[in-house]
């Protein structure tokens, strides 16, 4: 866990606030660049037994920039906007984290940078500016569109929250399922769980996949939660592969090789099955428009 303060998040709002440790690097290849959008420093932190390096984020209008400072040498990933396949992030506890996947000069790569919860809020715009640029999201117009979701009020308080909470203005709300927490017999006396609990959200512009932390047990997953977020320009297909008696898998195929897999109860198949013609009726349409 973080020690103190010293190593918790913070914003870099101009050149003077780059730690000295990334300056002749960023001098040399974005000195004359025009100005960052928004930047986080990520000081040198652990976590348990992991230990992570210092970090700078730094966003831009045409892509985001991770430098990692690794035993004083400053290793650069550069992220096109247009190039991300989706964007996580995740809260467990005072344990955060963001994760960028995309292509980089056609490979496909990965960058994260682990922070303390408490500092959330200047991560937020970072995520939400991506979303904004990578979707074309208009979030001049106002949305209502997340009534939607007040019927899980008796069913699942934290998920309706996480849902409305995920919804930018600007977009509709195609379709959503929900799948509570999937718990399975073991050894007889026993029961494990299978699933925790997690939902799926189509709307014009993105494919947000939520869901708890898989777990051993109910507790160890209560406190927080993962945001996945997809460009529906970049799902290449979804369908319906066969589980345990019982149960199905709905699974994602997006840009990047990257496949998504979540468990539904058999008893809503029919919701799942709308899902996937929606999914892919906007993957097709993608598609014939490259």
């Amino acid at each position: 866990m973080p020690s103190d303060m010293d190593s918790w998040a913070r914003p870099v709002r101009d050149y003077k606030d780059i730690p000295e440790i990334f300056r002749s690097y960023y001098d040399k290849n974005f000195g004359k660049s025009v100005g960052f959008l928004n930047a986080v420093h990520a000081p040198a932190d652990s976590w348990g037994k992991r230990k992570t390096n210092e970090k700078l984020v730094l966003l831009y209008e045409n892509s985001i920039v991770f430098l990692e400072n690794v035993k004083n040498n400053i290793t650069s990933v550069s992220y096109p906007i247009q190039n991300i396949n989706y964007i996580e992030n995740g809260s467990i506890l005072l344990y955060s984290w963001i994760k960028i996947n995309g292509e980089v000069n056609g490979e496909t790569k990965s960058s994260l940078v682990e922070y303390n919860t408490v500092v959330e809020s200047i991560f937020k715009p970072i995520i939400n500016k991506l979303r904004i640029l990578l979707c074309d999201i208009d979030i001049s117009e106002i949305s209502e569109e997340t009534r939607v979701f007040d019927c899980l009020i008796d069913i699942d308080y934290k998920f309706m929250n996480y849902a409305k909470n995920a919804i930018l203005n600007g977009e509709k709300v195609i379709d959503f399922i929900y799948q509570r927490e999937i718990k399975v017999p073991y050894l007889k006396l026993f029961t494990r769980i299978k699933s925790t609990s997690h939902m799926a959200i189509l709307t014009n512009k993105e494919l947000i996949i939520l869901k708890e932390e898989n777990a051993k047990s109910t507790k160890d997953a209560r406190y927080g939660g993962i945001w996945i977020y997809i460009p529906v320009h970049k799902i290449l297909s979804a369908y319906i592969e066969k589980d345990e008696i019982g149960f199905l898998n709905l699974v994602i195929n997006i840009s990047g090789f990257n496949t998504f897999k979540s468990v539904f109860e058999i008893s809503i198949r029919e919701r799942v099955e709308q899902l996937v013609e929606k999914i892919n009726r906007i993957a097709r349409f993608n598609s014939m428009i490259k």
